[in-house]
């Protein structure tokens, strides 16, 4: 569901417009929006967020264009990408109209989403088959992929998730949260990922999460850890981010996409 915000801390990029922000959310299927152009809007900025790939999947794409002319446009068609799931392991494409678009990324360490007919156009970072899942492009660059086999998550926009079972393996940090943390030694030490939106909340930080360590699932946008215990599920980080592999279970999601307009 959609929904209308009126005031966002926004200090990078500035305030759009007359500073109008609305959310349009992705969630278990393709959603599909109408939005109407107000009355004197001649110009919008929009960010596109593509879904995460299912089971060691690929983190979705990112967009961001600044759209001008628009004042004779009625309405626009808003698409917003589902997480890759059971059913369909590849997550969907998120779009604004024809203007700008970003793809989600595959299943089992397939493609990752892609940006595309942005100012700024970003790629997921990769997943891994048996694996983590890839972390979710943004504003400030490619999402982090995913540890393969007994490695940790690299960093990005958002971390990617760990590697399999081996000892001391962590998620990928993003820009903004830190990625999580599981040690095995003669004691079990587990430090979840951050979101990195606790304080001074941004929609330009928005995908900069940490990616998820074993048995974690990733955060604002990081990809899933590897699921080394049966029917634990790591599921990728809203918005976009890739899901861990698992042992045994067939549930699980990767981040639904997400799109965002300001004017």
């Amino acid at each position: 569901m959609a929904d209308t915000i009126a005031t966002v801390f926004n200090p990078l990029t500035g305030v759009f417009g007359s500073g109008n922000v609305r959310f349009f959310a992705g969630n278990s299927t393709t959603q599909t929006y109408t939005w109407t152009v107000p009355a004197g809007v001649d110009a919008v900025r929009v960010r596109v967020w593509g879904g995460g790939g299912y089971n060691g999947g690929s983190g979705g794409g990112f967009a961001l264009k600044s759209i001008y002319g628009i004042s004779g446009t009625t309405s626009i068609t808003i698409t917003v990408g589902i997480g890759g799931n059971n059913s369909v392991t590849t997550g969907g494409t998120s779009s604004f109209g024809s203007f700008v678009s970003a793809t989600g990324g595959a299943t089992g360490g397939g493609a990752a989403g892609v940006g595309s007919g942005g100012d700024v156009n970003y790629t997921g970072g990769l997943g891994a088959s048996a694996s983590g899942g890839g972390g979710v492009a943004g504003l400030f660059g490619n999402g982090g992929r995913a540890g393969t086999g007994s490695n940790s998550g690299q960093n990005g926009n958002s971390g990617g998730g760990c590697g399999t079972t081996a000892n001391n393996l962590s998620g990928g940090h993003g820009i903004m949260g830190a990625g999580g943390i599981a040690i095995r030694t003669t004691s079990f030490f587990n430090v979840a990922p951050t979101t990195g939106l606790e304080t001074d909340f941004s929609i330009d930080f928005i995908g900069t999460g940490g990616g998820g360590a074993l048995n974690q699932s990733g955060v604002n946008g990081g990809g899933g850890g590897y699921s080394g215990t049966a029917n634990v599920i790591c599921h990728g980080g809203y918005p976009g981010g890739g899901m861990g592999a698992f042992t045994t279970s067939t549930l699980g999601r990767g981040g639904a996409g997400l799109v965002i307009v300001e004017w």
